[in-house]
């Protein structure tokens, strides 16, 4: 496999007259060049001769705020509006402050010659860029990543502009939630490795059914092949498996590794890196082709296994040794609302899993809960998994089989869609379940149900705000939000 140098470089320094030559745009009411601190998009952080960008958001307009970018010292406006007293502001009036804003974000990153990976899939891209990045601090002291999951239209711009020169590598997250997203993010990210996690239900009511999300998905090992750049491949992924079959004979082989946990792969098909999983201790043993490397994961559970072994499947492209990948480990921090681990005072143990919810994310927490159980009472609190499409039904009732195959001791549901739950575990002569219309009456009807030792999974869709169930709940074990291994 092709191993990667880093390459230093200088990043260009903003100005009007720059920001001008990208966008194709004259400024009005500038009367000359001026230095530009920084671009911002939030009205909030605005500072002297920054850049504003004005972008309409679901709950604020950032035109509004104009005004006050002025009067504070911005050097420089980005809107879609006309501004009226810009003062010393220089106006770029355009037609899409989103475009505008990427236009910039790409032309940037082109000034830049260091790894930038791309992490894309329908689940587990948030944990393996942290996971990712975690690692390659073992070796790199300075490591960009996207924050949380700004992962979409404006947060793979903000990622971008965030690149200074020190940086040495960055990783980078790749969210789709439409056809067409992943080529229009690709371009502007140009990454120079590819990694795609695995697919999933994800965004069917714009994607539609799980065949087109994983094609979109794709076209990042797309992208990778015919521009030959390095990727990880997951043969554990039924849709990566049949697009590595299908391309194989065009692969270089020192630009992919191929890796499995726990592999049923087809006859022939021999993975670089496979990998085992044990529950009891949360330890994965993966085989490289130099020996076996033994790791405790930083996170419980088979798919976060996944997800380390994808990130160390990345990561021996640019030859990070053992200790340099147990060092990294070290820093991991889970991400927000993603299997946080708390232990009440009655050594009740709760995950806080509230971030994302889809069929699949649902049924690894669920085998997570499970597994952690050890012979004590499990309880699963499930909020709706929102957008999934037309057969929205179908995926909330198909969690009934696999409730009853984790041998889950009660269920506790709220969100229109968990009727659905309800109702098919009923069907099924499941009755420990209830449903409630609010946060509040689910947490004063769960806590004192929760005895010594019990386990409780937390999980839903972002939407379904789950954490207002999570808080009253842990209390005061929240402090610094640190999970339990």
């Amino acid at each position: 496999m092709t191993k990667s140098c880093i390459v230093k470089t200088m990043p260009f320094a903003w100005t009007t007259s720059k920001i001008a030559s990208i966008l194709h745009i004259t400024p009005q009411a500038a009367t000359s060049d001026a230095p530009i601190s920084e671009i911002i998009t939030d009205s909030r952080a605005i500072k002297p001769d920054c850049l504003f960008v004005a972008i309409k958001g679901d709950q604020f307009d950032g035109h509004d705020f104009i005004g006050q970018a002025i009067q504070k010292g911005a050097a420089a406006i980005l809107t879609e509006k006309p501004v009226e007293n810009p003062g010393k502001a220089a106006i770029f009036q355009v037609q899409s402050s989103m475009a505008s804003i990427r236009k910039l974000a790409q032309a940037f990153r082109e000034s830049f010659s260091i790894p930038v990976i791309a992490v894309v899939g329908a689940v587990g891209k948030t944990t393996t860029k942290e996971l990712l990045s975690s690692i390659l601090l073992g070796k790199y002291v300075n490591v960009l990543k996207t924050e949380g999951s700004l992962n979409g239209f404006l947060g793979i711009p903000l990622t971008l502009l965030r690149l200074q020169g020190k940086d040495q590598i960055a990783v980078v997250e790749i969210g789709i939630d439409e056809i067409g997203a992943m080529e229009q993010h690709l371009a502007v990210v140009q990454p120079t490795h590819v990694i795609l996690t695995a697919n999933g239900p994800e965004h069917l009511h714009q994607l539609k059914t799980v065949e087109i999300a994983a094609s979109e998905e794709l076209k990042a090992l797309d992208y990778a092949l015919t521009r030959e750049k390095p990727m990880a491949i997951n043969l554990n992924d039924e849709f990566v498996l049949r697009w590595y079959l299908g391309h194989a004979t065009r692969l270089r082989r020192n630009a992919y590794v191929t890796y499995c946990l726990s592999c049923h792969i087809p006859i022939g098909v021999h993975p670089d890196l496979t990998a085992d999983y044990s529950a009891a201790d949360s330890r994965v043993q993966i085989h490289l082709p130099g020996g076996l490397l033994s790791l405790a994961s930083p996170i419980p559970g088979e798919h976060h296994a996944h997800n380390l072994l994808a990130a160390v499947s990345m990561a021996t492209f640019f030859e990070i040794t053992p200790e340099q990948i147990q060092t990294g480990l070290q820093t991991f921090k889970t991400a927000f609302g993603r299997t946080e681990l708390y232990t009440l005072p009655n050594g009740a143990e709760v995950i806080g899993d509230y971030y994302n919810s889809n069929p699949t994310s649902v049924k690894a927490a669920l085998q997570l809960l499970q597994s952690r159980a050890t012979g004590h009472q499990t309880h699963a609190v499930l909020g709706d998994m929102l957008e999934l499409g037309s057969d929205e039904e179908l995926f909330h009732r198909a969690l009934a089989p696999v409730i009853r195959a984790t041998n889950v001791k009660s269920v506790w549901l709220f969100g229109a869609r968990m009727k659905w739950l309800q109702d098919e575990l009923k069907k099924q002569s499941y009755n420990a379940v209830q449903h409630f219309d609010t946060h509040d009456a689910l947490v004063q009807t769960l806590k004192p149900a929760i005895k010594d030792g019990d386990h409780v999974l937390i999980k839903g869709s972002r939407g379904m705000k789950m954490e207002k169930v999570l808080e009253p709940l842990i209390g005061n074990a929240a402090a610094g939000k640190t999970p339990s291994k």
